[in-house]
């Protein structure tokens, strides 16, 4: 059995932790084992979302000093003494350009193997030239320790790898999980007090800058007269939270928006809703746009997100100045006998995580 150590800022509910959530939920845990490496807390001060469920795996959840910018030896130190001490083959870093940092110290460790995996497009600390300089030395650094490199998407990893070779794994998912759901849409729908009538657009997303929901409830404000019968779900956690409560308020919109934390049962709120909108600044493949599609949902992503996120018809991506187009699209809702058939068309079917699965492993497994 191969020891894999996955290393990650947490482990609440995101782009990446989804990933590396169903990864293990299905991958072969007879063939492999696994350490998962953390350096951030969890968002509520006392546990992280998938903590019991990766207990309940066997997979161990080590706390590391987040040292990475003011002592990044310190943090390659803890990354060789842990991989050392747990005998690991397999280091999987998940942290970007910080994988210059903790490829060397699990080479240090004895580690057989080291991936440096890419989730996202961009970086949000990356506006100032003297960190994008950083990042560049950091590039060249992770490249040279890295024996394999990962990434959600083309684009992803042109961002992180720049002109070096690397492996496309997209972000998998469940696909029956995902598919829409006649009992889930009516069971929410009354849970919220949404008739039938009523049109629900869904984003879902860490609340924060770069995820953007703020335009979302500016569409709302704006176009008031357009959109009498919307109600829009906002749902997960971060810093802006706060903040966005006291916009709602203040916009007027407190009956028509509903900000909600990041919950297990995320798949439920797919067949509730009639229209998914992702306005983010920048992405990868995001996971949610892949999981909205496969519920076969109307999906309207800004020009931010990769054009490969696209696996519908029916999707569309519009630019952030264009306001009234993302109104106008989303009056195009599917008819549920349409969204029951989106799980079988070819380019979902590409993200079955079962499929995806194999691709790791065959990585984990090559000499």
């Amino acid at each position: 059995m191969k020891k894999v150590l996955y290393i990650l800022g947490g482990l609440d509910r995101g782009g990446a932790e989804s990933y590396i959530m169903n990864t293990l939920r299905n991958i072969d845990r007879k063939k492999y084992s696994f350490i998962i490496a953390t350096f951030m807390q969890p968002s509520d001060g006392k546990k992280f979302a998938y903590e019991d469920e990766l207990k309940e795996m066997g997979v161990k959840i080590v706390s590391l000093r987040d040292t990475r910018t003011s002592k990044p030896w310190d943090f390659a130190k803890q990354i060789e003494d842990l991989v050392r001490k747990e005998k690991i083959d397999i280091v999987h870093s998940h942290i970007d350009f910080n994988s210059a940092i903790t490829l060397p110290g699990g080479k240090r460790g004895g580690a057989k193997k080291l991936i440096a995996h890419c989730h996202s497009t961009n970086n949000e600390n990356l506006k100032s030239l003297k960190v994008r300089l950083v990042a560049k030395i950091m590039r060249k650094r992770l490249n040279k320790y890295a024996d394999a490199r990962i990434a959600c998407g083309e684009e992803a990893g042109k961002f992180l790898f720049g002109r070096k070779p690397f492996t496309v794994i997209s972000s998998g998912i469940d696909l029956n999980l995902f598919k829409y759901n006649e009992q889930y849409r009516k069971e929410l729908r009354e849970k919220y007090k949404i008739k039938n009538n009523e049109t629900v657009w869904l984003t879902v997303g860490r609340i924060e800058e770069v995820k953007n929901q703020g335009f979302l409830m500016s569409l709302l404000a704006n176009y008031r007269d357009q959109c009498p019968n919307v109600h829009l779900f906002i749902i997960g956690n971060g810093s802006l939270t706060e903040t966005y409560k006291d916009r709602i308020k203040q916009l007027k919109l407190t009956k028509q928006v509903h900000l909600l934390p990041a919950c297990a049962d995320i798949y439920k709120y797919y067949s509730m809703a009639d229209v998914f909108m992702l306005p983010s600044l920048f992405e990868g493949i995001p996971t949610v746009g892949i999981e909205a599609q496969a519920n076969g949902m109307k999906c309207i992503f800004s020009k931010n997100v990769p054009i490969q996120t696209k696996l519908l018809d029916t999707s569309d991506f519009i630019a952030l100045d264009k306001p009234q187009d993302w109104i106008n699209a989303a009056k195009n809702i599917i008819p549920a006998s349409e969204r029951k058939k989106a799980i079988k068309v070819p380019a979902v079917q590409e993200f079955d995580i079962k499929k995806l699965v194999k691709k790791l492993e065959a990585i984990y497994d090559a000499e």
